[in-house]
């Protein structure tokens, strides 16, 4: 702006609009603001071509463009009516003027916007992260700018790619999200950056949208989060008061480190909390009618020049002295304080709310983990898409190639409750059922194939959160969500499943060979691992020999869904679903009992981070185990397993005590357990199983099945399972594979 101070301009611009920013493609919106009451104001815009050609004068294209007068309000109100521009590298100023100032608004560009709210991953800075190796062009970087907002909403600033201290707190999803959207579609991507970690989707929703939507008003009433304008005010002014006091006390404790103390501060402490400061407790004590000795030390301290000092008033035993006055009310306990993050409009007020009025091309949303707490979170989702659509333009759309889109992002497996296990899939579960009742264009995406720590995450999520955008919007081939299941068909005792969103095929991860995750039941409601395979890159074939007559299917449908890693080609993961919501009994984590693997990813205890888990481990003897893909009977290879005896045994077992596993593992409608052996030895050996019996082991150079009936009463419960062999040599070797319950 030319004004020296646009603070105290007398010309008010929307926050949104100021130098570098970037306003929204084929989509006429206003521009409102203040200025001096019953004036004329005039709007020109100029645009200059950023590539340094020269233009004509007669090029209608360039130099003003526009030009605009309108007269204030009473109030000094003003609008102007800006019209669709098509998407241009190009630079524009806006030009305001009233009476004898101007502003100028230089360096701006015409092109897509996308708001980001939310927490989690949408909200880790660009100095916290790691982008994915790669060389970024010079001339993507170019048409990157993003709106940052201080916590306060009193400052907005747009940031380019040469600001590199501020952009080192922008949002690294942001940055991924914007920088892949450029590169592809080659012209300006501005991201409003407005994601606060641990915020709650409370924050984004107005009380305006609350008043309007009863069923919402009702649900954060019966919930105790309904804020009227005169509580939500108390609140505030209770932060006001614990942030003086906090401060104050840090202060204090500064001071007390250097033997400084300050009464005064002390009691002004005292009184943001409401007790009695040690002055006021002093000079109750030398109102008190009790004789005292011209020596004491209480008068010694009123004496001299009227300074109180400490060290003297702690010599007196307060405890001994009743007190004359009635005693202070007990400070009555926070019942009705709410935190921040759990207050409707907290963040609407502060940073959403200033943009009103700015037109865009859609929003990503990213939920907190205590989102979990909300039983009727479709109906918050309500309250924050009514608050958007009464917040940002276009508000009312009749081309609906211009109707702003929404991508959600899943709950990661990372926040999920181990007293509710399934409670993650179930909230991922309403935000896609929820995505099928909206009008507007949506999309989710999923991290639960990312479970190790990698600072890289959230760069991916931004690519992937790309990629839905540009399928949205711009090419149809692209999926515009993670693929979901969209229908099943039964042929004999095989599922084939449908998907949407497919990106021309399906495809397994990269170091796989089999498709895991999946499992199907049959009438009896519980769910079993099956076996599966895609079919011409666009449909899955699911079945399990053991299930002949299944009914439903489920894939990833786990807490910790670490097998689930098949995706589309676009190299989004497919979605964690099960086919239908009646009650059953839905299949452990048994991938131990494939022997494909030496190692998943699990967590360790509870409060643990994700990390690759030994899935197997020696108690007994020395053994090494690897993984065989040669000599198998079914899957990508079996347990190749030499050892050295202690004393004529040798044991291994699953470690099934990490706390991803949720042991015990409940194994309902089966009571034995069949292994494939193989004895390459043919020695004389024999195997027993924890809690199952023991069988010997034929002296045959062929695989042999093993069954075992469980010892114990009712359905299997395991929380170890160990395999004793059995083998009067000092040395050994044996294969196992196809562990199964049937």
């Amino acid at each position: 702006m030319q004004s020296e101070d646009k603070h105290n301009s007398k010309i008010i611009l929307p926050k949104w609009l100021s130098d570098k920013a970037i306003f929204q493609q084929n989509l006429a919106f206003n521009i409102t603001g203040k200025a001096p009451a019953m004036a004329t104001i005039t709007l020109e815009i100029v645009k200059y071509p950023t590539d340094g050609r020269r233009i004509s004068k007669l090029d209608t294209d360039y130099g003003v463009i526009l030009s605009r007068e309108a007269t204030t309000g009473a109030k000094g109100d003003f609008q102007f009516n800006i019209p669709a521009y098509k998407a241009s590298a190009d630079s524009y100023t806006f030009i305001f003027r009233c009476m004898s100032e101007e502003v100028s608004v230089t360096d701006i560009r015409c092109g897509d916007v996308w708001i980001f709210t939310g927490s989690e991953f949408l909200s880790i800075p660009m100095k916290e992260a790691n982008a994915p190796s790669g060389p970024l062009k010079r001339r993507v970087m170019s048409y990157l700018r993003f709106l940052r907002a201080s916590d306060d909403g009193e400052d907005f600033n747009w940031i380019k790619i040469t600001d590199t201290k501020a952009l080192s707190e922008v949002s690294s999803s942001a940055f991924a999200f914007a920088y892949s959207l450029a590169n592809q579609i080659s012209y300006p991507v501005g991201v409003v950056d407005l994601a606060r970690l641990n915020s709650s989707i409370l924050n984004w929703i107005s009380g305006e949208a609350v008043d309007s939507m009863v069923a919402v008003k009702d649900y954060l009433e019966s919930i105790g989060l309904y804020l009227d304008q005169e509580r939500y005010d108390a609140l505030e002014k209770e932060d006001i008061k614990r942030q003086e006091t906090s401060s104050l006390e840090e202060e204090i404790k500064e001071s007390s480190k250097l033997l400084d103390f300050d009464l005064n501060k002390d009691k002004e402490l005292k009184d943001l909390k409401g007790e009695a400061s040690d002055y006021e407790v002093i000079q109750e004590v030398k109102e008190l009618d009790f004789p005292t000795s011209e020596g004491s030390a209480l008068k010694k301290a009123g004496e001299g020049d009227g300074m109180l000092k400490a060290s003297a008033a702690k010599m007196l035993d307060f405890s001994m002295i009743p007190s004359t006055k009635p005693e202070k009310e007990e400070k009555k306990e926070d019942i009705d304080y709410i935190r921040p993050k759990f207050r409707t409009a907290y963040l609407y007020n502060r940073i959403l709310s200033p943009l009103t009025g700015l037109p865009v091309r859609g929003f990503c949303f990213s939920p907190d983990r205590e989102d979990l707490l909300f039983e009727r979170y479709d109906l918050l989702l309500m309250g924050m898409l009514t608050t958007f659509a009464f917040t940002f333009e276009p508000s009312e759309v009749y081309d609906e190639a211009l109707m702003p889109s929404i991508i959600f992002v899943a709950m990661h497996p990372d926040h999920v409750d181990f007293d509710e296990p399934y409670s993650v899939l179930e909230f991922n579960e309403v935000i896609q059922a929820f995505m099928n009742k909206l009008e507007m264009r949506s999309g989710i995406i999923s991290l639960h194939d990312l479970l190790l720590p990698d600072k890289t995450m959230s760069f991916i999520l931004g690519q992937r959160m790309a990629t839905a955008a540009l399928g949205t919007h711009f090419t149809p081939k692209l999926p515009c969500s993670c693929p979901q299941l969209t229908g099943v068909e039964k042929t004999g005792n095989k599922l084939i499943l449908k998907f949407n969103n497919l990106a021309d095929g399906l495809r397994l991860t990269e170091g796989n060979s089999e498709l895991l995750g999946f499992a199907v039941c049959g009438p009896d409601r519980i769910f079993y691992p099956a076996s599966a395979r895609i079919l011409h890159g666009v449909r899955v074939m699911v079945w399990a020999d053991s299930v002949e007559e299944p009914v439903s299917v489920t894939y990833g449908f786990s807490p910790f869904p670490h097998d689930a890693t098949f995706r589309n080609l676009a190299d989004l993961p497919v979605l964690p679903f099960r086919f239908d919501r009646r009650a059953a009994y839905y299949c452990p984590d048994l991938s131990f009992a494939a022997c494909d693997k030496l190692q998943f990813v699990g967590k360790r205890d509870r409060e643990s981070s994700f990390e690759l888990l030994d899935v197997y481990r020696t108690f007994k003897g020395n053994g090494v185990i690897t993984t065989e893909k040669m000599n198998k009977t079914q899957g990508a290879s079996s347990l190749h397993i030499r050892y050295e005896t202690d004393k004529s045994l040798y044991g291994f077992e699953p470690v099934l005590s990490y706390a991803s596993l949720l042991a015990p593992i409940e194994i309902r409608g089966r009571n034995k357990l069949v292994v494939d052996v193989f004895n390459p030895e043919q020695r004389k050996k024999r195997l027993s199983i924890e809690n199952f019996g023991e069988s010997d082991i034929r002296q045959d150079l062929t695989w042999q099945t093993l069954t075992f009936e469980f010892k114990g009463e009712g359905y299997i419960s395991i929380s170890s399972l160990k395999f004793s062999i059995t083998d009067t040599e000092r040395n050994g070797e044996i294969y196992i594979d196809n562990i199964r319950f049937i």
